[in-house]
C-alpha cells in the first residue's frame, strides 16, 4: 500500500477539524444536520424549548387492563402473516408507549424499551394536527375570521416574495395545497432539513418561492404548519406556547407539563411540524377531545363545527397515493370505513407515532416508539385490536 503524501496527510487534517468545527456549532443550520444527523425521538433533549405548564384537577381515566388479551395479535409483514403476543411485538418493533382505551377506560397501558408512564414521548408531525386544532380555536375566538383570509393578510411580506401569495388562503396551508414549493428530501440545502434544523424559522418561511398555484396539488409540505404558526402568533398577539397552554393544554386535565421545541432561543418560533413533546397519557386526552367533538366533561374547547369538518372526509380532501378511502382533513389523516377499515381519524408522526381515534367504537388507540419496526401497518393492528376490545367488558378496577 502507499504511503499518503504529506501534502494528503494535511488536508484530510485540515478537513477533519473542519468538519469537527462545524458539528461543534449546533446553534447554526449546518451544525446541527452534521452533528445531530438522521432525525430520532430523542432530538426534544437537543433543541431549546418553551415549557407548557399543566392545571388541576387532573383527569384520570379508569382502568381494566385485564378486559382485552394480549395473546393473539394478528398482524401481516412484507406481505406474510404473522402472529405475536402484545407485548412480544411491542418490545421487538422499539414501541415505546402503546395505550387502548375504550369509552373512557384504559384497556392496555405498556411501556418498553426503557420508557415508563412518566416518560417523555415526542409528536414528531402529530403536531401538525394539533396546530390544526389550535387554528380552529383561534376562530372559535375570533383572533382569525375565516380559513378564506388570504395568508397575506397575517404575512403581508409574502407579496415582496411573490405576489401569487395573495391567492394562498389558510385552508390551502391545512389541506397542504398551498402551492409553496418544497424539496422532500434530507440533503442539507433542501427544504425537509431546513424546516427540521433551521434555528431561524420565521426568516426561512416568508422568504419561500411559489411551485404552482394553490387548491392544485396535494404536497406534503413541512413549511406549511410553521406559517399557520406565525398566523397564529400575530392573530393572537402571544407566542404558539403561550396560548396552547392557557387555551387548551390547561383545560383538558393533563397530569404532567409538556414542552414544546423552539427553532431557536433567539428565534423563539415553535417547532409548528414536529415539536410538541409530553407523555403519552396525556396525547390520549387530546383523542378523547376528538371523541367527544371538542367538549370536555360539559366544556366546549373547539367548536362542533370545527370538529366535524376535521374529522370528515370531504372528496376534495382524498390522498389517493395514500389509499382511494385516505383523507387528509384540516390537517388530520381520515379513513372512510369500507368493507375491510373502519372509520378513522388519525395523526402520525415520523418513526411511527399514531394517534388513531375510532369515533364508531368510541375507542383510542395511541403508539409511540424510537422506529415502525417490522410491521406493514400499525393501522391494521390498531384495527385488530379494536375488534378484540369491541365485546370487552369496560368495567373498572
Amino acid at each position: 500500500m502507499k504511503q499518503l503524501s504529506i501534502v494528503t496527510v494535511i488536508l484530510i487534517g485540515v478537513l477533519s477539524a473542519a468538519y469537527f468545527i462545524v458539528a461543534s456549532r449546533t446553534h447554526t443550520f449546518t451544525g446541527r444536520w452534521i452533528a445531530w444527523k438522521s432525525s430520532d425521538i430523542d432530538d426534544y433533549k437537543r433543541f431549546p424549548y418553551q415549557t407548557i405548564e399543566h392545571a388541576p384537577p387532573a383527569f384520570h381515566f379508569d382502568r381494566n387492563i385485564d378486559a382485552v388479551s394480549s395473546d393473539a395479535i394478528l398482524y401481516q409483514y412484507k406481505g406474510k402473516p404473522q402472529r405475536s403476543s402484545l407485548d412480544d411485538l411491542l418490545e421487538a418493533t422499539g414501541t415505546t408507549a402503546f395505550l387502548v382505551i375504550k369509552d373512557d377506560v384504559v384497556l392496555y397501558e405498556g411501556y418498553f424499551n426503557g420508557y415508563a408512564r412518566d416518560s417523555i414521548v415526542t409528536s414528531f408531525s402529530i403536531a401538525k394536527s394539533i396546530t390544526s386544532l389550535l387554528v380552529g380555536m383561534a376562530i372559535d375566538d375570533g383572533y382569525i375570521d375565516s380559513l378564506d383570509d388570504p395568508v397575506t393578510r397575517y404575512i403581508p411580506e409574502l407579496l415582496q416574495v411573490d405576489a401569487n401569495y395573495q391567492r394562498i388562503t389558510l385552508a390551502h396551508l391545512l389541506s397542504m395545497k398551498s402551492g409553496i414549493a418544497f424539496k422532500d428530501t434530507d440533503i442539507p440545502w433542501h427544504d425537509k432539513s431546513r424546516a427540521y434544523y433551521h434555528p431561524y424559522l420565521r426568516n426561512v418561511v416568508v422568504n419561500l418561492p411559489l411551485a404552482e398555484a394553490p387548491h392544485k396539488t396535494f404536497v406534503y409540505n413541512t413549511f406549511n404548519p410553521i406559517v399557520l404558526g406565525i398566523v397564529l402568533e400575530r392573530a393572537t398577539g402571544q407566542s404558539v406556547v403561550q396560548y396552547f397552554e392557557v387555551r387548551f393544554w390547561q383545560r383538558l386535565g393533563m397530569e404532567y407539563d409538556a414542552t414544546w421545541s423552539i427553532d431557536s432561543e433567539e428565534d423563539g418560533m415553535a417547532k409548528m411540524e414536529s415539536g410538541l413533546n409530553a407523555r403519552a397519557v396525556d396525547f390520549a386526552k387530546i383523542g378523547r377531545l376528538l371523541l367527544n367533538q371538542g367538549d370536555w366533561n360539559g366544556e366546549r374547547i373547539v367548536s362542533t363545527a370545527w370538529m366535524e369538518a376535521s374529522m370528515g372526509t370531504d372528496p376534495e380532501n382524498n390522498v389517493p397515493q395514500f389509499g382511494d378511502n385516505v383523507f387528509y382533513q384540516y390537517g388530520w389523516w381520515n379513513l372512510a370505513p369500507t368493507d375491510t377499515d373502519k372509520y378513522i381519524v388519525s395523526a402520525w408522526g415520523h418513526l411511527g407515532q399514531y394517534l388513531y381515534v375510532f369515533p364508531d367504537d368510541n375507542m383510542i388507540v395511541l403508539r409511540f416508539g424510537s422506529k415502525i419496526g417490522k410491521v406493514d401497518s400499525w393501522r391494521q393492528i390498531a384495527q385488530g385490536i379494536v375488534d378484540i376490545a369491541s365485546d370487552a367488558e369496560t368495567d373498572v378496577q
